[in-house]
């Protein structure tokens, strides 16, 4: 009798194990995507509502001065930084899935919007799916040009 309790709860414990959430990789590649650009406007308008949805609590990054700062800092510092005299846009984005991370690499340029100059900069962002959501949990930027 022993023999098959121990059966029974060692099969529970394995069909739980398998029923773990299957990941809808496509629908999570635009969702990294969309929300790439999303950053990008939220930090140029200082909309800490998107930036608190994508980047995760626990969030550690690396700016281009090459300081860390966490998710609460950006927060901060977009708000105060926020001008809406830039826009953003993303570009050349390469998604990569390893089961419940993901790494999301690409462009951005922010242009003037009073004379149209730019600099361009390159990203990564690492992204891990927890809680039925993903979220951002580094990032390190790159300046391409002066």
């Amino acid at each position: 009798m022993k023999i098959k309790s121990n059966f029974l709860i060692i099969l529970t414990g394995l069909t739980l194990f398998s029923c773990s959430e299957k990941i809808d990789y496509e629908a999570a590649n635009a969702y990294i995507l969309k929300s790439a650009q999303e950053w990008a406007e939220a930090i140029n308008e200082g909309d800490s509502l998107v930036i608190d949805k994508i980047v995760a609590d626990d969030f550690v990054g690396v700016s281009l001065r090459g300081d860390l700062y966490d998710k609460q800092t950006l927060i901060r510092e977009s708000k105060m930084k926020a001008n809406q005299s830039y826009k953003p846009k993303v570009f050349n984005v390469t998604i990569r899935f390893y089961g419940e991370a993901a790494v999301a690499q690409g462009n951005e340029t922010w242009t003037k919007k009073a004379d149209s100059t730019s600099t361009t900069n390159i990203w990564t962002d690492t992204w891990i799916y927890r809680d039925k959501k993903w979220q951002i949990v580094a990032a390190q930027d790159l300046k391409l040009n002066p």
